[in-house]
């Protein structure tokens, strides 16, 4: 099992509840970011991960690596740039990872690799929920930049000896009392194009480290859900209402099912999310 882990990205707000994730399970952990961190909870370095020299020495001695340093959205920075430093930031740290015989990598990529969230020019999809197998066709830069960065895990994978989790998060809360659910269910059809998924930050951190704990031998995109939706109002309804020419692919669920299926997930890493709004709110 890896021992040494490297967080890039670990000042941000996923960072700090996967560093957290790591410390609790007694890994040795090592946050990178080019801002410091907010608590000083682990050893950290000001590294800027387009910068390849920074990130090899930054590496060394590593076990395993999470990979969070990147813009999460679009509309953060000019396009150019937001494609630029998540795609070169993926690279850098493939490239160091193998190069150094680092065997554990995890990228967090996104479900708006599929393209709906950001899309200028909505689109529907083929079937809910969305699984791996479903075509990605993004318009954005940021959707662009995962599906990119999960094409040059393929190739690293194709040629070196390299366990790669993507893991597709759809939009991680962090309002760990969930008060602001209870907005959302004002207007179910808001974001539509995030089919009513997401998933809780602790959730997020602890797929994060069944991800560098497995070893997958090549890469795997995997999304990593809640199992519910981010509303009451059961799923079916809500597609005959905003989506009543999506196929519904496994006509099995019912309730407040999901719009992404984290059923990879489960299987190959063990993933289970514990937290979800109905344990919170009545």
């Amino acid at each position: 099992m890896a021992r040494k882990i490297v967080v890039t990205g670990g000042s941000g707000r996923l960072g700090q509840h996967v560093i957290r994730e790591l410390l609790d399970h007694h890994y040795d952990v090592l946050s990178l970011d080019r801002v410091e961190p907010p608590a000083k909870i682990c050893p950290s370095s000001i590294v800027d991960l387009t910068r390849y020299e920074n990130i090899f020495e930054a590496l060394k001695g590593a076990d395993g690596v999470v990979h969070l340093g990147a813009y999460q959205a679009p509309g953060l920075a000019p396009d150019s740039e937001t494609f630029t430093n998540n795609v070169t930031a993926v690279y850098n740290l493939l490239h160091a990872a193998a190069e150094i015989g680092v065997r554990r990598v995890v990228l967090a990529s996104s479900t708006a690799a599929f393209g709906f969230l950001y899309a200028p020019k909505p689109f529907l999809p083929d079937y809910l929920p969305l699984d791996e197998k479903h075509p990605c066709k993004p318009q954005d830069p940021y959707g662009l930049s995962k599906v990119v960065g999960e094409t040059i895990a393929d190739s690293f994978a194709s040629f070196r000896e390299i366990s790669i989790a993507s893991l597709r998060f759809p939009g991680v809360h962090f309002g760990l009392s969930y008060q602001s659910f209870a907005e959302r269910w004002q207007d179910p059809g808001a974001k539509l194009g995030r089919f009513w998924s997401y998933i809780d930050a602790r959730d997020a951190a602890a797929a994060c480290r069944l991800a560098v704990e497995k070893d997958l031998r090549g890469h795997e995109a995997l999304i990593a859900a809640a199992p519910t939706s981010t509303v009451r109002e059961p799923t079916d309804d809500l597609m005959r209402r905003y989506l009543p020419d999506v196929k519904k692919a496994r006509p099995e669920l019912t309730g407040n099912w999901s719009g992404v299926d984290s059923t990879k997930a489960r299987e190959l890493l063990g993933f289970h999310a514990r937290h979800v709004w109905e344990n919170y709110l009545p």
